[in-house]
């Protein structure tokens, strides 16, 4: 860890079956709308006092390590714990437990912290530079509706089943028209290797790795030729957006993680090797056609089509028969919160 940076880090853990339970017994409201909207406004001009901690839920240290390597946390008047967890539903358990004040997922997770009634409210919207999964076949399967009734990889609960929705739903299938291969997020590429599935869901590095063994594979669907768009989000808890203090620690904290990825995307050499070579272990060249294809985050404001991107998702669930009934993904975004987000971003030009 950089020394003139002011983080810490917390290794990725599992939470208890307990806790996983709890979420919905844990979740109520902390505040009414109008306290949430006074106490933001208040934590715009309010000085960050002395030993504030921020407790964030990262995801494969993705942004420890652009912090890390930025040095944008020196001289931050408060403390940054990165805890790591494994999986979009893992950082809402997190939430559940009271682990952390803000933390990082897909659309899906985000999803269902709103059916889960989790007391958290959208921080944040991230667009990927690039695409960042990819629906990706076996040689020999060229096109979706080849998929019909053949096993596809895809992780329930996370934006990969999401993505893996919106790509079947390009061809009129959905998700009883194949059999899904439910498998932890880092083993999506291994199913194809083994052949376990004919086709899967991967992450960038699954992508280029699967493609250095079977050049013929074929990318079927990516973010980006799926409708809607998708998108991931930092959410942050009620009771941090009431505290004048951790609130104003957030704003801070978003602004200084763009600048962060405004580092990422201007020095691409040290970030493939500090990232993807020394703590993801991936031999130089992969990690240089990862980063290639994608790899990096835009910060976009939160307005209606995120809105409108995150309700398809509860559709297209409800749909499947994944959830119980159809629900509003409304309640997770707030118009103070989002409003100051988007004043944020507004006056950081982003790089790409």
């Amino acid at each position: 860890m950089n020394p003139h940076t002011s983080t810490s880090s917390t290794r990725s853990f599992g939470v208890s079956r307990k806790a996983l339970l709890s979420i919905v017994a844990v979740a109520t409201l902390s505040s009414s709308l109008l306290a949430l909207s006074r106490d933001r406004a208040e934590a715009a001009t309010v000085k960050i006092p002395a030993g504030t901690v921020l407790n964030f839920g990262d995801q494969q240290q993705l942004f420890e390590n652009a912090v890390q390597d930025s040095q944008v946390l020196k001289g931050a008047p408060y403390k940054v714990n990165f805890i790591e967890f494994n999986s979009g539903p893992l950082v809402n358990a997190g939430f559940a437990a009271h682990q952390i004040d803000l933390g990082f997922m897909g659309d899906l997770p985000a999803s269902l912290a709103v059916q889960s009634g989790l007391p958290v409210k959208a921080e944040a919207a991230l667009s990927p530079v690039g695409a960042s999964e990819f629906l990706l076949a076996k040689p020999g399967i060229t096109k979706i509706s080849q998929l019909k009734g053949q096993t596809v990889g895809y992780t329930t609960g996370t934006a990969e089943q999401a993505f893996a929705l919106r790509a079947l739903a390009t061809a009129g299938l959905s998700q009883k028209d194949v059999t899904q291969v439910n498998v932890a997020l880092d083993q999506l590429g291994t199913i194809l290797q083994t052949g376990d599935a004919v086709a899967s869901v991967v992450s960038i590095e699954q992508k280029v790795q699967y493609e250095q063994t079977h050049p013929g594979a074929v990318v079927l669907a990516t973010q980006q030729t799926v409708k809607p768009a998708s998108y991931d989000y930092m959410l942050a808890t009620t009771a941090a957006l009431d505290n004048s203090a951790k609130s104003a620690a957030i704003n801070d904290f978003v602004a200084r993680l763009v600048r962060a990825e405004n580092w990422v995307r201007t020095h691409q050499s040290t970030y493939v090797t500090d990232y993807y070579v020394n703590l993801l272990h991936l031999q130089p060249s992969v990690a240089k056609l990862i980063l290639k294809a994608g790899g990096t985050y835009k910060f976009v404001a939160i307005n209606s089509a995120e809105s409108s991107a995150l309700q398809n998702v509860v559709n297209l669930l409800s749909s499947a028969g994944a959830v119980p009934k159809r629900y509003s993904a409304a309640p997770l975004f707030n118009n103070t919160v989002s409003s100051t987000y988007n004043a944020i971003i507004a006056k950081i030009p982003q790089v790409g």
